[in-house]
């Protein structure tokens, strides 16, 4: 069932009386739900009336009407079984009077013409949003704990109607191939809703249980992070480290992973979901220990059609992209207590030379200034 607005003028002219203002139409899944004069004009009342199978609309317009009177109205109608209407629903429209001569005017024919339209919409969302790893010194190449913190992208359709869609597909991409040289590692890819999905290469090639998989307690920590200390160094350097700015990891940077799903039908107010597990893995930290990134999937969909014998107004489509912030924090190094030994044992030696040095030029020798009783003998 579909609603349209129809808006008319009517003008009176001085030769004129008109009575009534008619809309006419022989359509009958068209029913009448209301008018509204337009503002600016007189207002009107408007009753629908049947004659034999022909509807119509009658609104009185004065008797007489008044001279130079625009009278403006807005009526709404629905039509059921819409997609049985046609490509158009057709209106006649007529200003009848009580003229001895002509008392009605020609009618107008109005096309309304009838389309289908449905607006989907697609949200995607990262959890978490952003984490926050500890650039380590050394690499621990040779560390059994190799999963990092956990990863979740999550892509959902909504049709928000009011028609039903066919023929649905989604692509999704995704950074890296689950190799032990990327950064992220996927775990499984989850649709809901009816949806129909087939990466390409196929995620988890370990064949690891996610349910089971407990990433490794390494200092990392999602959202908000404490900083205090951040000085550090590379491994076989002396100077302080510094932070790199964040580099883009997504599909046009490298290997990826596709994903192509499919959905038959969804109705208006139906939902369809994708869920996509992943986990960081550590040795691709390591390997950057300073670098921070920015994790980067997509997705994009169209609908090849709509069910109905009316043309579509428009297919729906659109595209959106979800993104985690890695960010890196510097380990804070504890001091050696041999560094505190040496210099307390410096500053010491430092003082003793200074007094040498003192006693050298005979600053604890000199003479006492005379007293005033000294002066006076």
């Amino acid at each position: 069932m579909g609603e349209a607005p129809l808006s008319t003028l009517a003008h009176k002219s001085l030769a004129d009386f008109p009575r009534e203002f008619a809309c006419i139409w022989d359509t009958p899944t068209i029913c009448f739900l209301e008018t509204t004069s337009l503002k600016g004009f007189e207002r009107l009342i408007c009753n629908q009336k049947k004659e034999n199978e022909t509807k119509m609309v009658l609104c009185e317009l004065g008797n007489p009407m008044k001279r130079n009177a625009r009278i403006g109205i807005t009526m709404l109608v629905s039509v059921e079984n819409l997609e049985e209407a046609g490509e158009r629903v057709s209106f006649w429209l007529q200003i009848r009077s009580k003229n001895s001569q002509n008392p009605n005017s020609e009618a107008v024919l109005l096309d309304v013409p009838v389309r289908a339209e449905a607006h989907v919409e697609l949200r995607g969302n990262s959890f978490p949003a952003s984490l926050v790893v500890v650039a380590e010194e050394d690499n621990r190449e040779n560390s059994s704990d190799i999963w990092g913190p956990k990863v979740e992208h999550t892509y959902e359709l909504h049709n928000n109607g009011p028609g039903t869609v066919s023929g649905l597909r989604l692509s999704l991409c995704l950074p890296g191939q689950s190799q032990p040289s990327d950064l992220l590692y996927i775990l499984d890819i989850q649709p809901q809703g009816g949806l129909q999905c087939s990466p390409q290469p196929t995620p988890n090639p370990y064949k690891l249980n996610w349910r089971l998989l407990t990433p490794s307690p390494s200092p990392t920590s999602p959202g908000h992070h404490k900083r205090e200390r951040r000085q550090a160094s590379l491994p076989g350097s002396n100077q302080p480290a510094r932070l790199q700015d964040p580099v883009l990891l997504s599909c046009a940077s490298g290997p990826h992973t596709v994903v192509q799903c499919e959905l038959q039908e969804m109705v208006r107010g139906e939902r369809a979901m994708v869920r996509v597990l992943a986990f960081l893995q550590q040795p691709g930290l390591q390997q950057r220990p300073l670098d921070q990134f920015v994790l980067q999937s997509q997705a994009w969909f169209n609908v090849s059609s709509l069910p109905y014998a009316v043309p579509a107004l428009s297919l729906p489509s659109g595209e959106t992209l979800v993104q985690t912030h890695l960010l890196r924090a510097l380990e804070e190094r504890d001091i050696p207590i041999w560094w505190v030994l040496v210099g307390a044992l410096g500053g010491l030696v430092l003082l003793t030379l200074l007094v040498l040095a003192m006693w050298k030029v005979g600053f604890f020798k000199r003479n006492r200034p005379p007293l005033e009783e000294d002066e006076e003998e």
